[in-house]
């Protein structure tokens, strides 16, 4: 009985280090349900954030990306919209403004550009004329906004001769023409004919563009003395022209003509004066018969004969003394000492 039980406790002795073994290795294998479970979820967890910080990278970047995709067109500059109109012909130029509802035409700006020198305020009356600032017009829709109305009137004042723009550049060179004298030197001379005849000639166009026929309002407008210029650009032709071509003095003749019939107080005071202007220049340029008909003609049609035969006496004095003696005799059949130029061509005759 007591051997059988040793036998039984060595047995069981033996049997003790693999049941230890096992004991000691079963919680590394197996785990219990809820420590599992929990890992699970921990696991689930790790990977929600990890999704969640991979969306919210994703959201970033769209966010990031979506303002380049949805920026707005950057707007022309002024500047740049001028230039764009600059390329424009004049014609599409006043197509776009009537596109805008402007229905003036080229005359009408050119009428503008002659009342008012400051093209901003023209601008301003046109715009608010038409009432544009309340239109709905867009460089980038319509291809066309206020911006183009300065453009257009830049456009028409290129084209013109003469507009209120120039008018106090023109009182300048008037008021410096009336103070030149005569010069000893022809070249001098000449380029102050020049210039002064492209001033009377601005005048001229002033006054058939805005219809005016009296030098006064002219002189008034310019801020300048209409008469007093033109007075002093015919003595200058009168001194000059004849040292100059024969053709010279037909232009001259025709431009002089043209002056006096737009303002009818020049006319009433200098016909006669340019009458007898030209008669003489003909005369020293050698043209007699055209002279001699020009004298012919003012002679029929004017009373003062006393003061017209001086005159054409005179002029051939150092031409044809003969013929200067022999028309101051003439003119005694209508002159005597009553009237003032009597001693003038009794000095001729008495020569």
């Amino acid at each position: 009985m007591k051997k059988e039980e040793t036998k039984t406790v060595k047995a069981a002795k033996k049997e003790t280090p693999a049941t230890k073994k096992s004991v000691k290795e079963e919680p590394k294998k197996e785990e219990t349900p809820v420590k599992k479970s929990t890992k699970k979820a921990e696991t689930k967890k790790v990977e929600a954030k990890e999704e969640k910080k991979s969306a919210v990278k994703k959201t970033e970047t769209v966010k990031e990306k979506k303002p380049a995709a949805k920026k707005a067109a950057k707007k022309p500059t002024k500047k740049e919209k001028t230039a764009v109109y600059e390329v424009l012909s004049l014609e599409e130029c006043i197509q776009r403004m009537q596109a805008m509802g402007v229905q003036h035409v080229y005359e009408d700006y050119a009428r503008f550009l002659m009342d008012e020198a400051d093209i901003k305020k023209l601008e301003k009356d046109i715009i608010e004329g038409n009432n544009l600032k309340n239109a709905d017009f867009a460089y980038e829709k319509d291809g066309y906004d206020t911006d183009l109305v300065a453009v257009t009137l830049g456009k028409v004042a290129d084209t013109m001769d003469i507009k209120a723009m120039d008018y106090k550049d023109i009182k300048k060179d008037m008021n410096t023409a009336v103070k030149t004298t005569i010069s000893e030197d022809a070249e001098v001379n000449a380029a102050e004919y020049l210039k002064e005849f492209k001033i009377c000639e601005k005048l001229l166009m002033i006054g058939q563009r805005k219809n005016i026929g009296d030098s006064a309002i002219v002189s008034e407008l310019i801020g300048a003395d209409v008469d007093a210029f033109v007075v002093h650009f015919f003595d200058l032709a009168y001194a000059i022209l004849p040292d100059w071509q024969y053709d010279d003095v037909k232009f001259y003749e025709d431009f002089a003509y043209a002056v006096l019939s737009q303002y009818y107080d020049l006319f009433t005071k200098y016909q006669l004066r340019i009458l007898m202007d030209v008669a003489d220049l003909y005369i020293k340029h050698g043209d007699f018969q055209h002279g001699d008909e020009c004298y012919g003609y003012i002679l029929r049609d004017n009373q003062i004969k006393d003061y017209i035969y001086y005159r054409f006496a005179s002029v051939y004095e150092d031409i044809d003394f003969n013929k200067a003696k022999a028309l101051a005799y003439e003119s005694l059949q209508y002159v005597d000492g009553r009237y003032t130029y009597y001693q003038n061509i009794m000095d001729i005759i008495n020569k």
